[in-house]
């Protein structure tokens, strides 16, 4: 976090350098001015995506998963129904995204919405949540699901559950 924090700082010290250029600049648009400037424009960018690098790095620190497209991962599925049944899944995978990988194995129905994909019926079970408050819960690796299927990484010998769930 304090890497992280130093890069940010240099971000803004790189472009508040770049505006007092500007700003302290006597009007004069030269050769040399155009190149100061690129120059100073070019180390924002360059210091924006070190700390973009460095975030999403600590991200996945936190989230535990690492995004890693191509690489095969051994993932596992539990799907628990409304009656409490349970179906289990060992899945092989080299996609990026939940529902990418587990969508040969489990038939999934629902909607897109601003957060994402709206997951609805299982294998053939819907939940409703307007009729009687039900809908599926995502558990990643034992731990409510703070993404989408369509956003959800996925990360080798991660243990993924969608559960039928009354709110």
């Amino acid at each position: 976090m304090k890497h992280n924090l130093n890069r940010i700082l240099a971000l803004l010290m790189a472009l508040v350098l770049a505006l007092a250029m500007t700003a302290c600049g006597s009007g004069d648009t030269s050769q040399e001015n155009a190149e100061s400037d690129a120059s100073a424009a070019e180390s924002a960018d360059t210091a924006a995506e070190e700390a973009a690098d460095e975030a999403e790095t600590e991200s996945e620190a936190e989230t535990g998963a690492e995004v890693t497209d191509g690489e095969v991962k051994n993932i596992t599925l539990t799907v628990t129904y409304s009656d409490g049944t349970c179906a289990n899944y060992e899945i092989t995978t080299t996609a990026e995204y939940l529902m990418d990988a587990i969508e040969d194995t489990v038939t999934l129905e629902g909607s897109e919405s601003d957060y994402g994909f709206y997951l609805e019926t299982v294998n053939g079970e819907t939940a409703d949540y307007d009729t009687d408050g039900a809908y599926w819960a995502i558990y990643v690796n034992h731990e409510y699901g703070m993404y989408s299927l369509d956003s959800q990484p996925v990360a080798d010998g991660d243990d993924f559950e969608l559960t039928y769930t009354v709110g």
